[in-house]
């Protein structure tokens, strides 16, 4: 069994990186694309807010005086507030998804190498006749 914890920065671990090193290499960024979902969805549940509380403040459909004669006001108010940001952060997040900013930066990563088209090739295949 390896041992990666030391008690004093500057001796190796198991692995032969300082104690120090090791440490950082270990933290990892999301990925991009997760970063930009998530703040696609964050800014959708803002907008679903958004227009929760103009619903509420400007009250077209007459919900305002439903929700203050019923018994339950707060939860009516919740459950209102976390339909609307979820619809509307589920909704944004999609429409990011499908809809993605122009990238014409060439792809990271790899060996950069010349990939050749495919070409068919035959294959032998044993046939059994009953």
């Amino acid at each position: 069994m390896s041992c990666e914890k030391t008690s004093a920065p500057g001796f190796a671990t198991a692995n032969g990186a300082p104690g120090g090193v090791a440490a950082k290499a270990r933290v990892k960024r999301l990925d991009p694309l997760v970063r930009y979902m998530i703040f696609h969805w964050v800014l959708g549940a803002l907008g679903g807010a958004l227009a929760t509380t103009a619903l509420l403040i400007f009250d077209p459909f007459g919900f305002w005086p439903l929700i203050h004669d019923s018994g339950l006001g707060v939860p009516a108010i919740f459950l209102l507030y976390v339909g609307f940001m979820t619809s509307c952060g589920g909704l944004v997040c999609a429409a990011a998804v499908m809809f993605p900013p122009n990238d014409n930066d060439p792809p990271r990563g790899g060996l950069r190498g010349n990939a050749l088209a495919p070409h068919l090739a035959l294959a032998r295949v044993a046939v059994r006749r009953a």
